[in-house]
């Protein structure tokens, strides 16, 4: 689903995401990095489920429009809408999402975010001090994740809070103002439990599209 990500930041707020990053972290020894995903799982059983009503509402409407009570004319029908609800299912975010419970959706998204932490590296730096803000565009949902070295001493309701803030923000349309403000407020937490260095060397990318 990268046609999500590429609708979510267009060219230009990827510049200015990375922009808020780079002068984000010139406050702060601990890296920030953002990620957006076009979805966190590929919810196959959704794609299922609703090739499944879509063939049972057709299937039911075509026999009571044509009159008819016959099983195989019946089969026929919802198969052939099954078939369609499948596929549009695939092609549609919006018509796929509605088949995708929300606890199932969190559960997969926090999943990925957790792997997605590890995968690109974010405990790999000196002093654990990586701060994901992971951002999966299908599910709507946003998490943010802090490596070892902050866990403890980055009080959990402002991670909490820029993850709300952030989630606001794409809910209202706007999602490169509401990351990089989000950016610009955890930078200041980060700051004061690690300071700049002389010499701090930038490990981690800016900003990650998957």
């Amino acid at each position: 689903m990268r046609h999500l990500v590429n609708a979510f930041l267009s060219a230009d707020d990827r510049k200015k995401v990375v922009a808020a990053v780079r002068a984000a972290e010139t406050t702060t020894s601990a890296e920030i990095v953002p990620m957006v995903v076009g979805a966190s799982d590929s919810y196959p059983k959704a794609e299922l489920a609703c090739g499944l009503a879509v063939g049972l509402v057709g299937g039911v409407l075509c026999a009571l429009v044509f009159g008819t009570r016959g099983m195989w004319l019946f089969l026929l029908y919802f198969g052939l809408f099954a078939l369609a609800g499948f596929h549009l299912a695939k092609r549609l975010p919006s018509l796929k999402r509605l088949f995708v419970s929300k606890p199932r959706a969190r559960h997969e998204t926090l999943v990925a975010a957790q792997a997605a932490f590890y995968a690109q590296g974010l405990c790999a730096t000196q002093e654990r001090n990586a701060l994901l803000i992971y951002i999966s565009v299908f599910e709507r949902l946003v998490f943010v994740l802090p490596d070892s070295g902050l866990a403890g001493r980055i009080d959990s309701q402002t991670l909490e809070a820029g993850a709300a803030a952030l989630s606001a923000g794409i809910r209202q349309g706007r999602p490169r103002e509401a990351l990089t403000a989000v950016i610009g407020d955890l930078a200041k937490a980060l700051a004061a439990l690690y300071p700049p260095r002389p010499g701090d060397a930038n490990t981690l990318k800016d900003l990650i599209l998957l």
